[in-house]
């Protein structure tokens, strides 16, 4: 299912060096965000990533494509995190995941408006950048095609190779990934630490 990731994945256990290097500059950004938003302060995020860019390279080959790369790195992360916290003696903010939240409809929507505070607009950006990263990579793309760019469905398809059925059934599960995601990272923005 995730053919690329997987290529590039043997390429890495295979100590190919121009591989690791696209491995490096394609997930590295991508998974300090995911990290960023659970661990403070930003030297200890900095070594939470790093022990994941570790591990995963130590552990590439186990990686079978049954998700996407970064989904199998951001669980890698999870457990370095929780790792860190059980080092740390500190209690980790407890996820909560809901199915839908009513807010988020109205803060997409927002982010058009002419009246929101640029601040309040570059934040609620900012979240929706972090959730497309958190979401596989081919939900990401989808969503980023269809709400970013503004391409059809027909569009989609064609880029995916898929079919129009395929991609509106995609599209449906990307958008419930997302309300779901949006929702955890919001909360966790919250939630004092």
């Amino acid at each position: 299912m995730h053919a690329e990731d997987r290529q590039l994945a043997e390429k890495v256990a295979a100590r190919d060096q121009a591989a690791a290097a696209v491995f490096f500059d394609s997930y590295f950004a991508r998974l300090y965000r995911f990290v960023a938003l659970r661990v403070e302060p930003a030297d200890a995020c900095e070594d939470v990533v790093q022990e994941v860019m570790i591990k995963a390279i130590r552990k590439m080959h186990t990686y079978r494509g049954e998700a996407a790369l970064f989904t199998w790195l951001c669980q890698i992360g999870r457990h370095e995190i929780s790792d860190y916290y059980e080092r740390h003696g500190r209690k980790e903010a407890p996820l909560v995941s809901l199915d839908d939240d009513p807010h988020i409809r109205a803060a997409l929507e927002s982010l058009a408006a002419d009246q929101v505070d640029e601040t309040d607009r570059l934040a609620l950006e900012q979240i929706v950048q972090l959730t497309l990263d958190y979401l596989p990579d081919k939900y990401g793309k989808a969503l980023e095609w269809k709400y970013l760019e503004g391409l059809s469905v027909e569009e989609i398809a064609e880029r995916f190779g898929d079919g129009v059925i395929a991609v509106q059934s995609l599209l449906a599960r990307a958008r419930s990934a997302f309300r779901q995601g949006f929702a955890e990272i919001r909360r966790e923005q919250e939630v004092p630490r």
